[in-house]
């Protein structure tokens, strides 16, 4: 999940980036289809059209109970011709844990770059390397254009399970709702927490099967489990790196500060986890660009959890109070002060 990165520069590079996305936006926008449309004339399997029909059902949803502003968005339907719909180039020098980043006017600095062709995104790739840069280059099967343009239902969104295509709607129409100029981070995190707690007040309200209601609660609680603890093993590689500072050894050493990390995840984290989700983690091939990527979209939901909390799991009431950190600064320290303040105003039992 990311945004599509497209805006106006005067860089000769940039400018062939920006066309060339414009364009494969432009063909996107071309091939879509009213979801009714698809469902009648498309050669879709029942689980595919069971998706289509859930999306319709959920873009009420969304406006109706949780407050967000779908406008257009998965109204409409695309089948595309490859199994992503972008792919996401993030890097980090090898020696710290600082994201690479892209500027761009409008919505400002971003720690990924989406191409629409894979060719793109290894080009990209080899680029930074040739910076000596760590890399990671991700297929993404779901991106919002931040309310700039209607965002289609994707086939490349209907391989997945059933919470995760609603987790990652809500996901996506959260960023065409709430994005903050240059705060990556802050929106990930707020997107991707608002998803889960979207999809649990969804299947509470449509009272689906005892099954499925108890894998989402399983999923949520490993989410919050993984996010503790990679948040406090990324702390300690940070400060690992800055007394490694300036050492010839750094790239030798942090192979063992890699391998420590994934040692205390099977050793600590892997037996209390409820479902699958994070087992990939122990066998991992890990370099710093994959590390802040997971930052970016794992560290710490703690203060979000509070906030969540204090607004009794209400997802209006959450969505409301961040938005209105829109207009700040740093919405992170913001964020923390207003859970602050709104705990000194709960009332003791």
């Amino acid at each position: 999940m990311s945004t599509l990165l497209l805006g106006l520069t005067l860089s000769s590079c940039q400018l062939g980036y920006i066309a060339e996305s414009a364009y494969y936006q432009a063909k996107l926008m071309r091939n879509r289809v009213p979801l009714k449309y698809a469902l009648e004339h498309y050669d879709l399997s029942g689980e595919q059209k069971q998706k289509l029909e859930l999306a319709i059902e959920l873009r009420n949803f969304m406006k109706t109970d949780l407050n967000l502003d779908t406008e257009n968005n998965y109204s409409r339907y695309v089948h595309l011709d490859q199994k992503y719909v972008t792919y996401a180039v993030n890097a980090a020098p090898k020696d710290k844990l600082k994201q690479y980043k892209w500027k761009f006017p409008i919505i400002g600095s971003v720690p990924y770059k989406g191409y629409f062709k894979k060719e793109s995104a290894l080009e990209e790739e080899a680029r930074l390397k040739k910076k000596n840069l760590d890399t990671h280059v991700r297929g993404v099967s779901a991106y919002s254009t931040l309310g700039w343009f209607e965002d289609p239902l994707l086939s490349s969104m209907l391989r997945m399970k059933e919470h995760h295509f609603v987790n990652t709607l809500i996901h996506e129409t959260v960023h065409a709702n709430l994005y903050i100029k240059g705060q990556s981070k802050f929106n990930e995190r707020v997107a991707s927490f608002l998803g889960q707690l979207g999809a649990e007040a969804y299947y509470k309200k449509t009272n689906r099967s005892d099954e499925l209601r108890k894998t989402v609660a399983a999923e949520t609680h490993d989410e919050l489990l993984f996010s503790k603890f990679i948040t406090a093993e990324l702390k300690a590689l940070r400060q690992w790196y800055q007394k490694k500072s300036g050492s010839a050894d750094v790239l030798t050493a942090r192979e063992e500060q890699f391998d420590g990390m994934k040692a205390r995840f099977k050793k600590q984290i892997s037996p209390q986890l409820k479902t699958e989700n994070y087992q990939w983690f122990a066998k991992k091939e890990l370099n710093n660009a994959f590390l802040v990527l997971l930052e970016l979209y794992n560290s710490d939901f703690k203060v979000l959890e509070k906030l969540a909390d204090l607004c009794d799991r209400d997802f209006k009431k959450t969505l409301q109070q961040l938005k209105s950190l829109e207009d700040s600064d740093d919405p992170e320290k913001e964020l923390i002060k207003r859970v602050t303040q709104l705990e000194a105003k709960k009332p003791t039992s």
